[in-house]
């Protein structure tokens, strides 16, 4: 749940003017109008919100009810699709995105919602660096995607829900960006997981499987359970360390 002096409501056509003008400033290859439409009007999968500042504004010429930022997401099936997101310039740094994205994780993991999925100008180092923040890593590179100008697209992926209904949202991210720069083991694993889990989607796409591929399948199964086992260790092992070195709380 977003907490602080925000109002957040789903995005309507009314509020499409400001939307459409924080687009334009925000990206070298907006959305148009009918993109907008198409997603309020059309897609059954899609929630997009409004981040409004409250009755106190935000800051120094923000006023009351002013347009702060936005978010748009695709839940399918078990997947969360991240589509557009943007943050009023004159507010950037201040927690605004990160607090939407969050906002959009929990809920979809509410929904039983296992994986989020992204795409990235690979150029853009801020928004990498800020998705990493939030547990996503890199899955793949799509060769081309933008146009203008050309360049390639990262894809990132975060995991929401494991096996049996374990939350991944229960873990800090500050905590595994801890766990990530003290254990490179850990980094290691992170990228042996990821492989994994594309494996596992690629047997996903067959309607048949020999005996031999669904041998395979469960193969991969196992090891990318073990591995998360593994990353799960290394992080309870890192917060008892920094438990014993805090000392007992008073």
């Amino acid at each position: 749940m977003l907490k602080g002096p925000y109002q957040l409501a789903p995005m309507q056509e009314s509020d499409l003017e400001e939307v459409l003008d924080l687009e334009q400033r925000s990206f070298s290859e907006p959305w148009t109008r009918k993109m907008f439409l198409g997603e309020l009007q059309g897609n059954a999968f899609a929630t997009n919100l409004v981040l409004r500042a409250g009755g106190a504004g935000f800051g120094e010429g923000v006023a009351a009810g002013a347009l702060l930022g936005y978010i748009m997401f695709w839940v399918v099936f078990e997947e969360l699709h991240l589509m557009n997101l943007a943050v009023r310039p004159e507010v950037r740094r201040h927690g605004i995105g990160l607090a939407l994205v969050r906002h959009a994780l929990t809920a979809a993991a509410a929904q039983g919602v296992r994986t989020a999925l992204l795409e990235v100008r690979a150029s853009n180092t801020a928004a990498l660096a800020f998705y990493r923040k939030l547990g996503f890593v890199q899955k793949s590179l799509r060769k081309g995607y933008y146009v203008h100008p050309r360049e390639d697209a990262v894809i990132m992926m975060r995991e929401l829900l494991e096996k049996g209904g374990h939350t991944m949202l229960s873990e800090d991210p500050a905590i595994l960006d801890l766990v990530r720069k003290e254990h490179p083991e850990f980094r290691t694993l992170e990228e042996t997981h990821q492989r994994l889990e594309h494996q596992l989607a690629e047997f996903t796409r067959l309607h048949f499987l020999t005996p031999e591929e669904e041998q395979r399948k469960k193969r991969i199964q196992f090891d990318k359970l073990a591995t998360k086992d593994k990353m799960a260790a290394i992080v309870r092992q890192f917060k008892q360390q920094q438990s014993l070195a805090a000392g007992p709380s008073s």
